[in-house]
């Protein structure tokens, strides 16, 4: 399936081919505080159609998670996690038209990091 995806004000918008599973919540600091909802998909799932130039990324810590946002609203519909760089976290809650109440969401434990095995 092909999903559709943006920012708040529509400035970063993207598409993601896969089968939406294995979404995590996050208790770690950046996700509580952002609500973030992550989709692990990797890199050739997902294709930026606006705003590639525009994305800041806010690191921290380690400096290798990626925390990437649209600087005009301030919307982070992407991630670079920590434990995976290679791939990308899709903020599940920036694609359209998803039902977030019929996704499993699987509570992951951010704050227990560094440990490989807190988060996949």
């Amino acid at each position: 399936m092909i999903y559709t995806g943006a920012c708040h004000c529509g400035e970063v918008r993207f598409m993601v081919e896969g089968t939406i599973s294995g979404v995590m919540d996050c208790n770690c600091s950046i996700c509580r505080k952002t609500g973030f909802l992550h989709w692990l998909v990797e890199p050739h799932q997902l294709s930026l159609q606006k705003g590639e130039g525009r994305l800041q990324a806010y690191l921290w810590g380690t400096g290798i998670a990626k925390h990437l946002f649209c600087p005009v609203c301030g919307v982070a519909p992407l991630r670079r996690p920590r434990m995976r760089p290679e791939s990308f976290s899709v903020n599940v809650r920036c694609l359209d038209g998803v039902d977030l109440a019929a996704l499993e969401i699987e509570a992951c434990d951010g704050e227990a990091l560094p440990q490989p095995s807190a988060c996949r």
